[in-house]
């Protein structure tokens, strides 16, 4: 049987298919086409034209599939605007209507009141006329006058003049209370109130009122016109779009512009590109052209004035360039857009990231974009006071380049407190408060920058490429608290200073970068030199100006950007400063590692996806570790045996860590004492299941716990030795805090190790 055949769009034979495949047969090949126009730019061409083909052969005859769309719907379509199609316009309209219908609503008793009292001028103005028309009344002023007159000129009044004007107003009165409109009018009147009084006896009160509204509007619109010839202005309806909590509209946009910038003039108006449409976080944003002799650079600086004359806080609206200087894309929140956290999109991330192209995605801005930091050539400068946040960014960014398995993270923590020691098992090297250790590594990346300069010379590269990536990857050194490391009194700072702005100003083509946080905003700490390397930085709230300065740049705080006004309740909010393109407040992403454990979640698909790629720390030749071994015998590469933060010997695994290993690893470089609290710190990040406080212990249960749990496994541990090791007290100040002397612990390892050999 030979399958019919018809005639194309293009007048080719083609076979129909119709009558030869079943239903699902034709149905799959369909939508093999559409697959195919999508996935290749000639079926994209196809497609904008609103023609799918699909070339097969059956019985060796060449078939083709015509789906051809309707020409005249997609005509119409394209006239409608693309704005009367966006749902985020019309959800900004029905707020808009909304408000409006609330707002009147809330105001009807004073409308009432005002209809009311207009109606009753009109009541009043129009009763008058009528009883001016109907009595003649206009004759009055010329009786007067002719009263005038004759005293004047006789010393009394001429009675006939005057009689003659009384007879001809009564004349004219008569007739005019004569003339059918009079009489229609009258009857009408008493017609309509007989109804009015017949339907109140009948069906009450209630029911009489709407047939009073017609005279109401009536005496209304007469009241309204005798303030108009008066010259008086009266408002009866209040604009809704002016109240203070309602939408944005255009008319709200152009009285603030008025209000807040000198430029704009009272006749000027903004011309809207498109209607206004709802934004996240309970805002709105639209584009408006101004008019020519005012620029979107005016309207930033008078940014708190116009937040002013919307009645909203500064921080709640964003104004920037969207072209020309002359378009602007304007944004504005109804409440405080950071008030909730929002959590990070890596939650769920289940493959790779390419953060060389995407970027790390940490932290979201007031419009609720998202910004990242591109691993390419930038360097990281992240300063706050303490409590503040830092963390959480540091948390953000390491979480991101966890998932990257090209990328090398190198973490060295000048804090006690452990709470990098989640990331350790990607961390191609970390290790803390080691100050030699990192002047070894810095000797080790000033080889590795040598290494990868001749490299590129070889491959005739000027800089890293992307092509690249797979035989040299990127290099992060991430140092949290820098103040440990460069302080004035810290041994050996002023020489490491230097070595760190050598890394920050010639690592970034060669794939080498650099990230540093400190709660120390110091000159003396960021010296301007290793600050100016810095492309990017982001400031959490600082104690003054002057903190705000040393991490941002001298003359932040004047152009606006007070980290150290930001409130203390929204920790992780701080001014990002991207390479001076983008300055903007911003908030970290929430990764709950604390109650949740997210961070540990992310790390465990991170090693998963650098194991596949054997990208994992032993997987593949580490020339700074191994020179790090090389020199001090003690390997660093995934937080040390362990996982703890602190380097060991090669082949040591976390089995041989002990409860004496973890403590004596507590303490930090020239600390003989170590207080209960950075104990059961150091114990929860070395084991969180075992040590952690749970969501249902209070704090004494917790401590109890921990000091029971440790106390035996202590002395299980060194059982045999005739040493003993307990907590002791000692003053600092006036409090007398309960710990551990590392003198105690460091003689308990040494029996301990004694006995085991």
């Amino acid at each position: 049987m030979t399958p019919s055949t018809t005639t194309s769009a293009t007048g080719g034979q083609v076979l129909d298919l119709t009558k030869r495949l079943p239903p699902e047969a034709l149905s799959r090949m369909e939508e093999a086409a559409r697959n195919e126009t999508r996935s290749s730019a000639a079926g994209l061409a196809d497609a904008r034209t609103g023609t799918v083909k699909l070339s097969s052969e059956v019985e060796g005859e060449p078939i083709v599939i015509e789906q051809l769309d309707d020409e005249r719907r997609r005509g119409l379509k394209a006239l409608i605007p693309a704005s009367l199609t966006n749902p985020d316009v019309w959800r900004h309209r029905g707020e808009v209507l909304a408000h409006a219908a609330g707002y009147h609503a809330a105001h009807s008793p004073v409308y009432v009141w005002r209809i009311v009292k207009l109606s009753s001028i009109g009541v009043w103005a129009e009763a008058s006329a009528a009883w001016g028309y109907l009595l003649a009344t206009d004759y009055g002023a010329d009786i007067d006058e002719a009263k005038r007159e004759a005293a004047k000129k006789k010393g009394f009044a001429d009675n006939g003049d005057v009689a003659q004007l009384r007879a001809e107003r009564k004349q004219v009165g008569k007739a005019r209370r004569r003339e059918n409109l009079t009489v229609l009018s009258a009857t009408g009147f008493t017609s309509y109130v007989a109804a009015v009084i017949g339907i109140a006896e009948v069906w009450g009160l209630a029911m009489a009122f709407p047939a009073l509204i017609p005279v109401i509007g009536v005496m209304y619109a007469c009241g309204a016109r005798e303030l108009r010839r008066r010259g008086d202005d009266y408002v009866v309806f209040e604009p809704a779009a002016l109240d203070e909590d309602a939408p944005l509209t255009d008319a709200q946009l152009n009285r603030a512009l008025r209000i807040a910038v000198p430029a704009f003039k009272d006749d000027d108006e903004v011309q809207m590109v498109g209607l206004v449409q709802k934004a996240d976080m309970n805002a709105a944003q639209c584009v408006f052209k101004l008019p020519a002799h005012v620029t979107v650079s005016k309207l930033i600086e008078k940014r708190e004035e116009i937040a002013g004359a919307l009645q909203v806080d500064e921080n709640w609206i964003d104004i920037k360039q969207d072209g020309h200087p002359g378009r602007c894309s304007f944004w504005i929140a109804t409440s405080d857009p950071f008030d909730k956290v929002r959590r990070s999109p890596l939650l769920g991330q289940t493959t790779p990231l390419d953060l060389w192209h995407d970027g790390a995605p940490l932290a979201y801005n007031k419009r609720g974009e998202t910004r990242r930091l591109t691993i390419r050539d930038i360097m990281l400068l992240i300063g706050g006071a303490t409590r503040t946040g830092k963390g959480m960014a540091l948390r953000n960014l390491i979480c991101a380049l966890a998932l990257d398995p090209w990328i090398n993270v190198r973490i060295v923590d000048g804090k006690p407190t452990g709470e990098h020691l989640v990331y350790a098992p990607i961390a191609a090297t970390m290790f803390g408060r080691d100050r030699d250790r990192l002047d070894l590594l810095l000797d080790a990346y000033e080889a590795e920058i040598e290494r990868r300069e001749d490299l590129l010379a070889s491959l005739g590269e000027s800089k890293m490429t992307a092509k690249l990536l797979k035989q040299l990857s990127i290099e992060i050194l991430i140092i949290d608290e820098l103040a440990t490391y460069t302080r004035k009194n810290v041994p050996g700072a002023a020489a490491r200073l230097s070595r760190l702005e050598f890394l920050s100003s010639v690592g970034a083509a060669l794939g080498v970068l650099l990230v540093v946080a400190t709660q120390h905003p110091e000159v003396e700490v960021i010296p301007a030199g290793l600050r100016g390397n810095m492309t990017g930085r982001w400031a959490q709230r600082t104690a003054d100006a002057d903190g705000t300065n040393a991490i941002l740049g001298k003359g932040a705080t004047g152009r606006g950007m007070r980290a150290h006004d930001i409130p203390r309740d929204k920790r992780g909010l701080g001014w990002l400063d991207m390479d001076g393109i983008a300055e903007e407040l911003a908030r970290s992403f929430l990764i709950d590692e604390e109650n949740a454990g997210e961070a540990s979640e992310i790390i465990a698909v991170a090693v998963q996806l650098r194991r596949a790629a054997g990208r994992l720390p032993g997987q593949w030749d580490d020339p700074i570790e191994a020179y790090l071994v090389r020199m001090t015998g003690l390997s660093s590469a995934a937080g040390g045996p362990g996982g703890r933060g602190k380097p060991g010997h090669p082949g040591e695994s976390a089995a041989d860590a002990t409860v004496l290993d973890v403590l004596l690893g507590a303490f930090g470089d020239e600390q003989d004492r170590l207080p209960l609290t950075d104990v059961r710190a150091a114990f929860a990040a070395w084991h969180p299941a075992q040590w952690a406080q749970t969501e249902d212990e209070d704090d004494a249960t917790y401590e109890g716990r921990v000091g029971k749990e440790l106390g035996a496994l202590i002395d299980k541990q060194l059982e045999g030795t005739r040493v003993e090791l307990e907590p002791r007290r000692w003053r600092v100040g006036e409090k007398r805090p309960r710990g551990y002397y590392r003198a105690d612990v460091e003689a308990a390892v040494e029996a301990a190790r004694k006995i085991r050999n």
